[in-house]
């Protein structure tokens, strides 16, 4: 498997992505309440559930999410109250690293990656349309419905677990990158031409902590 380096590199030729691991278990992190207080209880559960509904993808943030956000299960369990949060453990040739997962149910909504020090949120791959794009942009939007021809900000071909994808630029944004997806007989690791990759679609949102 490549190592976070080379994802980097392919990526955003500069240091961009540490990982695009999808979890696939899921732990559930409930609430418990007093039956008694039933109403307050169906007043959280309200504010919880509605929660989801709220989160909202931007230069700056998505939703509660910043720059300054720690990479810490308790602090992200707290702001996600109402949706399931795990910490999974992944590995990268024999190095083991955490992920944290925010879900709705068994549909995942968020990766969380740390930074080398797993101390920070290094970035975040959008995996759902239950976060909001600020942007406008929904997951599975073709990608003519983004650019326009001609004026496309800079791809890059995926590799590895990325094979057969395109990575671009979001449009006027420096720290979002979004993963198409579609259908190519051409060569593993060159771009479709644009004529092709304007029927391709939104796969993924990648977002990384302004600089």
């Amino acid at each position: 498997m490549q190592s976070r380096q080379t994802i980097k590199e392919y990526i955003m030729l500069s240091k961009w992505l540490n990982t695009l691991l999808l979890c696939l278990l899921i732990t559930l992190i409930t609430s418990c309440g007093d039956s008694s207080d039933g109403n307050n209880t169906n007043a959280a559960q309200t504010s919880r559930a509605s929660s989801a509904s709220r989160i909202m993808l931007s230069s700056d943030r998505i939703g509660p999410i910043n720059a300054k956000t720690p990479f810490n299960i308790h602090h992200i369990t707290q702001i996600f109250q109402g949706l399931n949060v795990s910490q999974q453990t992944s590995f990268q040739e024999g190095e083991a690293y955490p992920v944290i997962r925010v879900a709705k149910g068994a549909k995942t909504l968020m990766t969380i990656n740390p930074t080398s020090e797993q101390n920070s949120i290094y970035s975040i791959v959008v995996e759902d349309n239950l976060i909001h794009n600020e942007l406008g942009h929904r997951l599975s939007t073709q990608f003519s419905d983004i650019y326009n021809f001609g004026n496309v900000e800079k791809c890059l071909a995926g590799k590895e677990e990325l094979s057969g994808k395109t990575i671009c630029y979001a449009p006027n944004a420096r720290n979002i990158l979004y993963i198409f997806t579609g259908r190519w007989n051409g060569p593993d690791g060159e771009i479709p031409p644009e004529d092709v990759l304007s029927t391709w679609t939104l796969d993924a949102i990648i977002w990384k902590p302004a600089e």
